[in-house]
């Protein structure tokens, strides 16, 4: 990997998701059927695949999901107030050198402008332990309702799966076993505020990327844009919709379903008004689970003439984390190809004798 990876060209335009247009999946789970609400769910226009197969980009904004409208006004609420409380004052002395330095012609887009801590839930919690939660929240238990919201999180991540599944031709709980390893699996919550940026020329909020993980349920604010995806070459926003739970497909899943679903490029650009929030939970392999395509799946590509090159590689989930955070920020098929090259290198390797 000398030279680091490469990301492909990307045209800047930035036509904006109409609800009455294509461009977007709007998911009302009480009103379709389980089949039908997996095969709407995900965007983007299917392509042909082998034997009548389809391929998906992947994310959508579910409705009627399950989760309570007043349970999520509360993560909001203090979600919010502990930003305001515990964490604004270290942002605003983060933006001002940020700002300083890309005013006086330093390079900041490398930068994220975004305030963010994170929570295990899964193999093991690390919620009592965080410093400043419940600090200022005499009037509840925050540690409680974020508690309460990831359970309930976790709860739709792994019904998700399973309508997966179904769609895909697997048996049910396939997706979840996947992931498993040998302590179950890796749960967690990035909990994020996209302050006002007076320079949003200078630095993107959080700069494009594909999740490295399984399946991402997104809580975002309501009011305040920012999140925009890559579809057909150029960015699309996201629209904010009250009370939705938007849902992406991270690589893993990708390499599962043997690209039948795909992992989506996505950012979140500054805006010189509003204070974003961002609540994003990651339903992922355990560290020690082996990722590869499900057999079924690859065997229906195998009349494929391509079928060959388009292989997905098998791996461990933490080797590929590894790989990841060192190349988070670029294409994703380049760390495909380095973990196919690694496992090559091991099947290749002699076997000791003595």
């Amino acid at each position: 990997m000398a030279g680091g990876l490469t990301s492909p060209p990307i045209r800047r335009s930035s036509p904006r998701w109409s609800l009455e247009s294509d461009n977007v999946d709007q998911i009302d789970t009480a009103r379709r059927s389980r089949q039908m609400w997996i095969e709407a769910a995900f965007v983007g226009p299917p392509l042909r695949t082998g034997r009548g197969g389809r391929r998906r980009a992947t994310t959508a904004q579910m409705l009627n999901h399950g989760i309570a409208h007043e349970l999520m006004d509360e993560v909001e609420r203090v979600s919010k107030a502990h930003y305001a409380n515990c964490r604004e004052e270290k942002f605003k002395e983060f933006a001002r050198r940020t700002l300083e330095a890309g005013e006086k012609g330093a390079d900041v887009k490398g930068i994220d402008w975004e305030s963010t801590f994170f929570v295990r839930h899964r193999p093991v919690s690390n919620l009592a332990d965080l410093p400043d939660v419940d600090d200022h929240y005499s009037y509840c238990n925050q540690r409680q309702v974020m508690k309460q919201f990831a359970s309930e999180i976790e709860k739709l991540s792994e019904r998700v799966l399973d309508l997966l599944c179904e769609n895909l031709g697997l048996e049910k709980g396939y997706l979840k076993k996947a992931f498993a390893g040998s302590n179950g699996p890796t749960f967690g919550t990035k909990v994020s505020s996209y302050p006002p940026c007076p320079r949003p020329d200078l630095v993107d909020g959080l700069r494009a990327h594909t999740d490295a993980g399984g399946i991402i349920l997104l809580f975002q604010d309501d009011q305040v844009s920012g999140l925009q995806l890559l579809k057909d070459g150029e960015w699309v926003d996201v629209p904010p919709m009250r009370h939705a739970i938007v849902a992406n497909i991270g690589d893993q899943l990708e390499v599962i379903t043997n690209g039948r679903y795909k992992s989506v490029m996505h950012r979140v650009l500054t805006r010189p008004d509003g204070n974003r929030m961002s609540i994003a939970s990651f339903y992922n392999p355990g560290a020690d689970a082996v990722i590869f395509p499900a057999p079924a799946l690859a065997a229906a590509e195998a009349e494929r003439a391509d079928a060959a090159a388009a292989a997905y590689p098998r791996f461990v989930f933490e080797d590929y984390m590894n790989l990841y955070v060192r190349h988070k920020f670029e294409a994703k098929e380049p760390r495909f190809e380095a973990m196919k090259s690694a496992a090559e290198v091991v099947h290749a390797a002699p076997i000791a004798t003595a």
